[in-house]
């Protein structure tokens, strides 16, 4: 019976490791793929429009130092962009330097595009009857009930890590919420008509700051909302 015992521990023994490599290699095909789903950035196969608005002959508002909307704009989207790409996100810009694009223009790149959201950057001056020094803050605005989450979403998310005042968000059938393709969204960041808010807007480390700010709050919008 001892013998019989021996005899038959290497047998167990040999199906044991044999059990364990089948493991073990089963562990190395498909643990690699794991590894990449961990390191995967958050923004990994999205793509992201930013349309900068304004741009050549359209300049926008102008400050009080001939700033024009359209620099303001422009600079911070392409902040944004660079962020947006750290995140690991495709971007696609209407315009990437000083030129002029209709709505239309816009509108069929969008639709061309089909990016995942589509953002359209802003800013903008106090209208007729508003006090021009005390109109402040940041103001939103979507369409079709896709965009609605996104809008406030980012618009609150804005205001509470930046601390800047809130001037709304609105549903509005603008030529830019109006695309249907994706969730699209325009952000007016702020009002040259207000001397302070001016500064802010002008301020490059502000600009940086905004940026990064608003890519943070992309990416929580993919992580708590849209993935949900």
């Amino acid at each position: 019976m001892k013998l019989l015992l021996l005899l038959l521990c290497p047998i167990n023994l040999l199906l044991f490791d044999f059990s364990g490599a089948v493991q073990q290699q089963y562990i190395a095909n498909n643990i690699p793929n794991v590894g990449r789903l961990k390191n995967q950035k958050p923004l990994s196969g999205k793509k992201i429009l930013i349309n900068p608005g304004h741009g050549g002959k359209e300049t926008g508002a102008v400050g009080a130092t001939g700033y024009f909307a359209a620099q303001a704009n422009l600079k911070v989207s392409k902040l944004l962009a660079a962020e947006l790409q750290k995140h690991g996100a495709v971007v696609v810009m209407t315009r990437d330097d000083d030129r002029y694009l209709s709505l239309s223009d816009r509108q069929a790149i969008i639709n061309r595009e089909k990016p995942t959201i589509a953002l359209t950057i802003h800013y903008t001056f106090a209208e007729d009857g508003q006090n021009a020094e005390q109109t402040q803050g940041i103001r939103t605005f979507w369409y079709h009930p896709q965009s609605e989450s996104l809008a406030l979403f980012i618009h609150n998310y804005l205001i509470r890590q930046l601390r800047r005042s809130s001037a709304g968000v609105f549903w509005n059938n603008l030529a830019l919420t109006r695309p249907k393709i994706a969730p699209s969204v325009v952000l007016e960041l702020g009002f040259f008509s207000n001397p302070q808010e001016f500064e802010w807007i002008t301020n490059p480390q502000e600009q940086k700051k905004l940026a990064i700010t608003l890519a943070s709050g992309i990416v929580e919008w993919f992580e708590t909302v849209q993935n949900n």
